[in-house]
């Protein structure tokens, strides 16, 4: 008959085993007692054996928590006469001998532990049952037994779990016998081998019986399930199992041995493996160093999880809930998917490759094609370059390496010299956009200076850490190496072992010993490692000059410059372009008898640049007018802000040439070289005019009209007259300021007038002419006005000359784009009486001024020399006698402002 077997008995014939005591056991201390009495039992308090004392934790076995092991002790015997509920952790009947406990009414023992041993017994005295919990263990030394010894009783019964046993087989329904208890009816495992959850649709059981039967009779197996297929056949003790569709099935094993026969049913689910996942790769670039892996499909869902294991080198697993695995280190991984039934996918094997590297050799490079901006290149050999190089990163390992005059290499990180030498030579740049790179080993920076005396000084920027002074110009005498103290507005005379700081200017005198004759060529080379990245130069503050450099062996874009620290710095930079050897008997405080000519600073903002004359170099005339490229290794004076949002001015590789789309060359360096166009993506349309005279004295002024430039003052595009020529200054004037670039609102309208002003400590006779335009004004006219002799030049047909006195004067000349002034056309000649209503006469010294329609604003007198004689504002009045001018007889001429902006002007003989 085969009976139905729910759980799980030991059954086994083994040693008495006797444990030592601990806190909390009991055991038996009468040869006949009751379970409920203390007296039955002696309690373990964890140093000694005493009688329990009734308050927690000492009552009888169970009746409080926290109860150890119960052990019924040689020939006692414990009777349980009323139904509990008994909590311990292990029951122990006899000693080796003897020992019985009673069962006297129903009980539950809820103990996954229990032993008889040899001799040890249990027993019913009535129609009562013991329970024991579901997967209770219980152990049997024959010939100690669970016995009742009265016929076949239904009411009489051991339950473990659910499954009853009763004195005799199918008494009251019951399944087994105390029979099969004794005698070791054994215990059935039917499982998969393997642990759970199941992936796929296969997978290997295993079948088992234990029990005392095994020794008698052969066992035999039977595996069932509808829709499972089972190989090498159903009869097997641990065969395969398959399916065709993913699900759960419930399985039987039976087991027969000799008359006995049970089995036991299970349930197992086959889980759908999850697909192999498809994936794509994403190599290391310039940029991204390390490698990433994304997966494709399946999409994250929920309970999908996706893993990625390196495999060579071997590397820690990592999941994420993504499909998108980065900081991959060059190798091989595996990429896996785990559903939410935690069975894991097939695997892809992606593989991580290393950046392509290209090895110049001396002669060629090593994959026969020139490098580009994601590859490393490395030079082990001799290389002199003949156009521009990019690449990703640098390494010179050895060979004598040569980027040559005009040429660039481009590197997107770091740059290693390690071995051999890399030089640049003059004009040449190293440009580097990433910001956070670290360059190591030393380059060789060349800058050339074609115009060079030993009494000029040159403004001088190190372009890489570790350059000294004197190093930039060892001939030169060992007092002549300057920085400036912004604070203390002065120079401060620096020690030529000192190291130039990055970002700061230094001002160095020519050689001791150069070429003769003068301008000579010098070449100051620059040794260290080449700076890159940003910097920030700190403690700036209010309206300050600061003499700083270009910290970059690249140019550096002076309009990105001036955007950048708009906060901190007015708008103008200035450029020492001095060309001309000291004299004898010059003025200029501070430097004794002898002294500078009067060559000063160019300028240069946002409108543009403005020069301070054209030199001959040693190849050709040169402009020295600032292109707005910043050469590599110069240095130049910035202001700052009266008010400053800042204090610090920045520097970073977002401002060099090259970088991000901004044009141009390392070519200007001032001293004098020659540069060539850059282009510029703003809109501009400008002017610069140039004041000379025969002597050579040369002031140049910018006017443009440009994007986001106002006709109000705007520090990004006005630029103050640094005034640093000894002879003469010229300007444009707007707000009360003198403006060496002024930059006006767009659009540009040739209406606009834009007053102009000179200064002069010289006399006689100048000119104004057009030095260059560019944009709108490529073909517009462009006029001056003289007030003074009422004409109006075109400064496109030739210069305009006039004799002036020294002084100041901010209201003779007018930048004009029309001659038409009140529809009246004029030509280059003088003009007559602009408006009949005003008149002025003279009559025994006293010159009377009547205005019939306007009242009179504003009146000035000047002589034939322009010099201002007499001047009265806010007349306020349609008359004015001037009297008692303590002059000779001669030609004046009288200037009326009137208050609706008109201005007339009278000659009279005096």
């Amino acid at each position: 008959m085969i009976k139905k077997l729910l759980f799980t008995i030991f059954l086994l014939l083994v040693q008495t085993v006797v444990l030592a005591q601990t806190l909390g056991d009991y055991r038996s201390n009468v040869t006949s007692g009751n379970w409920t009495t203390l007296a039955s039992w002696q309690y373990y308090n964890g140093s000694s054996w005493v009688t329990p004392s009734g308050t927690s934790p000492q009552g009888y076995p169970g009746q409080f928590t926290g109860t150890g092991t119960v052990t019924i002790r040689n020939s006692h015997t414990i009777t349980i006469s009323a139904s509990t509920s008994n909590n311990f952790t292990a029951l122990i009947i006899g000693e080796g001998i003897s020992g019985t406990l009673v069962i006297g009414a129903d009980v539950n023992v809820e103990t996954l532990s229990t032993k008889i041993n040899a001799g040890g017994i249990i027993t019913f005295s009535g129609n009562n049952e013991i329970r024991f919990p579901v997967n209770a263990t219980i152990i049997i030394d024959s010939p100690g037994k669970i016995d009742n010894g009265g016929t076949c009783n239904n009411n009489v019964a051991v339950y473990i779990g659910d499954t009853k046993y009763a004195v005799c087989k199918g008494s009251g329904n019951a399944e087994f016998s105390f029979e099969e208890i004794n005698l070791g009816g054994g215990s059935i495992i039917a499982n998969p081998v393997y642990s759970f959850p199941i992936c796929g649709n296969t997978t290997v059981l295993s079948g088992s019986y234990s029990g005392a039967k095994l020794a008698v009779y052969p066992v035999t197996y039977k595996w069932s399930g509808s829709g499972l297929t089972f190989s090498p056949s159903d009869t097997a003790q641990s065969p395969t199992v398959s399916t065709s569709t993913s699900g759960t099935y419930s399985l039987r094993l039976t087991v027969t041995n000799g008359n006995y026969s049970n089995y036991k049913e299970i349930t197992i689910i086959f889980n759908a493996l999850p697909t192999t996942p498809t994936v794509t790769p994403t190599q290391p670039t310039c940029s991204l160093v390390t490698g990433k892996i994304t997966v494709n499909t399946p999409v994250p869902a929920s309970g999908i999880t996706y893993t990625v294991t390196g495999t060579s080198p071997v590397v820690a697993s990592v999941s994420n809930t993504t499909g998108l695995f980065s900081g991959l280190t060059v190798g091989n991984y595996t990429v896996t998917t785990t559903n939410a039934s935690g069975c894991i996918s097939s695997g892809t094997s992606i593989t991580i490759n290393t950046q392509v590297i290209k090895t110049w050799n001396g002669s060629a490079w090593s994959t026969g094609s020139v490098p580009t901006s994601s590859e490393k290149i490395i030079f082990a050999g001799n290389y002199s370059s003949s156009s521009d190089l990019v690449a990703c990163s640098c390494q010179v390992n050895s060979g004598a390496v040569v980027i040559n005059s005009s040429n660039t290499l481009t590197l997107t990180n770091e740059l290693v010299v390690s071995g051999g030498s890399l030089t640049f030579e003059n004009n040449s740049s190293l440009v580097q956009i990433n910001n956070t790179v670290v360059n190591t080993g030393v380059i060789t920076y060349k800058r050339n200076n074609t115009t060079t005396r030993e009494t000029d000084y040159t403004y001088w920027s190190s372009p890489v850490a570790g350059q000294t002074l004197k190093n930039a110009s060892p001939d030169t005498l060992s007092d002549k190496y300057y920085s400036f103290d912004a604070v203390a507005d002065d120079w401060n005379q620096e020690d030529s072992a000192n190291v130039m700081l990055v970002g700061i200017g230094y001002i160095i005198r020519g050689p001791h010993y150069t070429s003769i004759p003068p301008p000579g060529f010098y070449e100051a080379p620059f040794n260290g490692t080449p700076n890159n990245g940003a910097f920030s130069l700190t403690g700036i503050i209010a309206d300050k000059s600061y003499l700083i450099g270009n910290p970059y062996p690249s140019a550096l874009d002076a309009d990105k410059f001036l955007t950048d620290n708009n906060s901190v710095l007015d708008g103008t930079l200035y450029f020492w372009t001095h060309n001309t050897a000291i004299g004898i008997g010059v003025s200029n405080p501070g430097t004794g008898i002898y002294a500078y000519s009067s060559d000063d600073y160019a300028s240069y903002n946002l409108t543009g640049g403005v020069g301070t004359g054209n030199f001959v170099g040693l190849d050709e005339q040169i402009s020295n007018k600032p292109s707005g490229k910043i050469a590599s290794g110069q240095g130049f004076f910035a202001s700052s802000k009266l008010v400053p949002a800042s204090s610090e001015i920045v520097f970073n590789n977002s401002m060099r040439i090259g970088v991000g789309g901004i044009t141009g060359n390392n070519s200007q360096f001032f001293k004098i070289t020659k540069s060539s166009k850059t282009t510029s993506a703003i809109e501009k349309h400008r002017v610069w005019l140039n004041l000379t005279n025969a002597q050579g004295a040369f002031k140049q002024a910018l006017v443009g009209y440009v994007t986001n430039a106002t006709n109000e003052y705007d520090n990004a595009f006005d630029g103050e007259s640094f005034d640093g020529n000894q002879f003469v200054d010229f300007y444009s004037v707007n707000e009360d300021k003198n403006l060496t670039i002024q930059g006006r609102a767009l659009p540009f309208k040739e209406n606009d007038e834009v007053p102009l002003g000179y200064s002069s400590t010289i006399n006689g006779t100048f000119s104004i002419a057009i030095d260059q335009v560019d944009g709108v004004l490529s073909s517009q006219n462009v006029f001056i006005e003289d007030k003074l002799t009422n004409v109006i030049h075109d400064l496109k047909e030739s210069s305009y000359s006039f004799v002036t006195e020294a002084g100041i004067f901010n209201n003779r000349f007018v930048l004009r784009y029309t001659n038409t002034i009140t529809n009246k056309t004029l030509g280059t000649g003088d003009f007559e009486t602009l408006d009949n209503t005003v008149l002025v006469s003279n009559k025994n010294k006293q010159i009377k001024i009547n205005s019939s329609v306007q009242t009179i604003d504003k009146v000035q007198v000047y002589d034939l020399l322009g010099r201002s004689i007499y001047q009265k504002i806010n007349v306020d009045a349609n008359e004015l006698a001037i009297s008692n001018l303590v002059i000779n007889h001669q030609v004046l001429l009288v200037k009326i402002g009137l208050q609706n902006g008109k201005i007339v002007t009278k000659k009279i003989g005096y």
